[in-house]
């Protein structure tokens, strides 16, 4: 039984906790997606397959705290889909998260032992 940040589901990716909702934002950065197209991202381009329940909680988390706003798309045939789109408050957040993984991601390097402690240069 590891770390509860990395307790895994069977069948599942462990994705440490408080990434999850990074990677979405990072998807929505790029386009617009409705909640089964963010699922199938998150596998496609991070390896990782939480349960769909998750990614729509963490979605309307998200919409609540004004990183990303939604709105039903009836122009397609069938059932409508909500579809999520980044705020501007959502990509401030990410840049100023992703810049602290930077800085987390230097620290972990050094800790395995394969990167350089504070003095070297940074890239």
């Amino acid at each position: 039984m590891g770390h509860p940040a990395f307790r895994q589901i069977p069948g599942r990716e462990a994705t440490p906790k408080g990434l999850l909702h990074l990677a979405i934002l990072s998807l929505l950065k790029e386009k617009e997606l409705h909640g089964g197209s963010i699922h199938q991202s998150l596998k496609e381009k991070f390896g990782v397959d939480p349960a769909k329940s998750i990614v729509y909680i963490m979605l309307r988390r998200m919409e609540k705290a004004g990183l990303l706003v939604s709105e039903w798309d009836t122009s397609e045939g069938g059932p409508a889909k909500r579809v999520y789109r980044i705020t501007q408050e959502g990509l401030d957040y990410l840049e100023e998260a992703t810049g602290r993984l930077r800085n987390a991601a230097r620290i972990i390097r050094i800790l395995l032992g394969e990167g350089d402690g504070p003095d070297a240069q940074r890239s």
